[in-house]
């Protein structure tokens, strides 16, 4: 084939992938699932941090697969039973001096490996597809993904690059369910970016910077000005009240706040957490967070991967955070997919890894 004809055979395919990587931050968990219920917004799906979630839907959506999520509830995310109820408030300043004292990084690129995990089969929820069929069998499917979000010289837009699925696997709950999945004649199961048979594949492309945005409430946060948000307690208060005001009088996209201010935090603080903050803005997050009586810790969890931690929740979402380190192992919203953060950092160019 001609170097022409490859060049038209891209550009005709350009749109589609447009579209697909706009879809990879669709797959996000609700930001209003913490609202009260009298101002809870309209359905709007933040921007996914893990650029994969959404790579693979070409692949899916070519693949012969079958799933359904399981209702709220179903399933159970939990491996661990939490061993203790201890004092949110002192594990959060305790965590506020960790992150402190964390050295200061910078990089062209944020790298993060993360691995989702999510329960399929059951009882379909009230709001699936009319032509949706419930599966036989329930099964718990995981995958992993590595991304990369690069800042490009000179210009406004990144560079992202996503490579997974890694290590895509199923188990069922009950050897019945393993069974009826066989009878069925094995199909592939969706995973994060692909199904149980999709091999790992990479993918680079360029986008606006606003597709990577932290989000507060309905407020984007430019991804490269997130290392410079305010780093004392104070002025990082100030800050999300400020935004917290704004969308208690009606924000974008139809978000108002709820009247709970340490909800309004608590949904963004994951955000942040995932994003290349400073360590002066994670340790003043803490500490504003210290001060909502409304967040319970629990001691002795484990996230997917083993790893201890503490528990944060309210409502239907919970953060484990390693008291080690203060860094976010584990995102968790009741009846949706659990996200774990295996590795994060910046590193100097896409592919490459982190050397801590």
């Amino acid at each position: 084939m001609k170097n022409d004809q490859v060049t038209a055979m891209i550009d005709a395919l350009r749109p589609a992938v447009d579209e697909l990587a706009d879809a990879a931050y669709e797959r996000r968990p609700d930001p209003s699932v913490l609202q009260p219920r009298e101002v809870r917004a309209p359905s709007r799906r933040r921007p996914v941090r893990g650029i994969a979630l959404g790579l693979g839907a070409a692949t899916a959506a070519a693949a012969v697969a079958v799933a359904a999520t399981l209702p709220s509830g179903a399933g159970g995310h939990h491996q661990a039973a939490p061993d203790t109820t201890i004092d949110a408030r002192a594990f959060l300043l305790a965590s506020a001096d960790t992150a402190a004292k964390q050295p200061t990084t910078h990089g062209t690129c944020w790298y993060t490996r993360t691995r989702m995990s999510q329960d399929l089969g059951g009882p379909l929820p009230a709001k699936a597809k009319p032509k949706a069929t419930p599966l036989p069998f329930r099964a718990r499917t995981a995958a992993g993904h590595e991304d990369w979000i690069c800042g490009l010289p000179g210009v406004t837009g990144l560079r992202l690059r996503s490579h997974g699925p890694l290590d895509a696997r199923a188990t069922f709950p009950t050897k019945r369910d393993e069974s009826a999945w066989r009878a069925a004649g094995s199909p592939p199961l969706d995973v994060n970016g692909g199904t149980t048979a999709t091999k790992p594949f990479t993918v680079t492309y360029d986008k606006p910077s606003h597709i990577a945005d932290p989000v507060i409430g309905s407020h984007e946060i430019a991804w490269r000005s997130v290392p410079s948000l305010p780093s004392t307690k104070p002025a990082l208060g100030s800050y999300l009240r400020e935004l917290w005001q704004q969308d208690r009088k009606g924000g974008a996209h139809g978000y108002t706040a709820p009247a709970d201010y340490c909800q309004y935090v608590f949904v963004a603080a994951w955000d942040l957490f995932m994003a290349p903050t400073s360590p002066g803005t994670r340790s003043s997050l803490f500490r504003i967070l210290a001060d909502c009586p409304s967040l319970r810790a629990t001691g002795g969890v484990a996230d997917s991967q083993g790893r201890r931690g503490v528990a944060l929740a309210s409502g239907g979402v919970r953060l484990v955070v390693s008291p080690a380190t203060a860094q976010l192992l584990e995102f968790d919203e009741a009846g949706a997919d659990r996200l774990t953060f295996e590795k994060q950092g910046w590193v100097g160019a896409a592919g490459a890894l982190p050397t801590r």
